[in-house]
């Protein structure tokens, strides 16, 4: 349910999702515990809607995964992160830049297919993308000359670089359990991005999160989890 009005939300809900007004941000999650039935006049009710009072007059401000460069949701392309691996690497090998129609070729992959996981890499700043050609970045060059445990590192990094990564962490780290389900992301992903197939960011947010080690996902119990 959606409600501005705050008892009728402590009444009613078990996990409470409180946002900003914009750009519809996740400010904190709070998990109500309250047992049924409710009473409108419990002590307990009436100290929780004084919590939230609070958090949503920005008097109780919870700490956040890091800082942000943007408070815009990014539209993740459909690439999975060895993907994007697998295209610095050949680029690495060609001296560090490539034609994007010699990297279809060479490859055998689809045009489209080739842009796509272009366009990830370029999202992720591993790559800058001149004319035709695509070249790796500084962070790019870092990443395949890193050990495996670095690159995992490296890409946690760009990850959080992401307003929409950093949103999900940050709403992990506020939640009580340290875990939000698969439907808080998805409702997350249809605010801030309602043009796009939130499903389809869904997986690609999963994948490049369980590759950089930021967060995992539990398909049986559709959970998020902190690693």
């Amino acid at each position: 349910m959606v409600s501005h009005d705050i008892k009728e939300v402590v009444f009613m809900a078990d996990r409470i999702v409180v946002l900003d007004a914009n750009p519809g941000r996740v400010r904190t999650i709070v998990e109500n515990r309250l047992p049924r039935p409710r009473d409108y006049r419990s002590p307990d009710l009436l100290q929780l809607v004084d919590r939230l009072h609070d958090i949503i007059t920005g008097m109780e401000m919870p700490d956040v995964a890091g800082s942000r460069a943007s408070t815009v949701f990014e539209p993740l392309p459909h690439a999975g992160a060895p993907e994007v691996e697998g295209l610095l690497e050949y680029l690495d090998a060609r001296g560090g830049k490539e034609d994007v129609f010699r990297i279809a070729g060479d490859t055998s992959r689809e045009y489209g297919k080739v842009i796509t996981v272009t366009n990830a890499a370029e999202l992720l700043g591993f790559v800058e993308t001149p004319h035709r050609t695509v070249a790796l970045s500084s962070e790019g060059s870092r990443y395949v000359k890193a050990s495996p445990a670095d690159r995992t590192g490296i890409f946690r990094e760009r990850l959080l670089g992401l307003c929409i990564f950093n949103e999900v962490a940050g709403a992990l780290q506020r939640s009580d359990k340290h875990a939000v389900d698969r439907d808080f992301v998805l409702e997350l992903i249809a605010v801030n991005l309602p043009n796009e197939d939130f499903e389809s960011v869904f997986a690609t947010l999963v994948n490049w999160a369980r590759f950089g080690d930021l967060f995992s996902y539990d398909e049986q119990t559709e959970t998020l989890a902190l690693q």
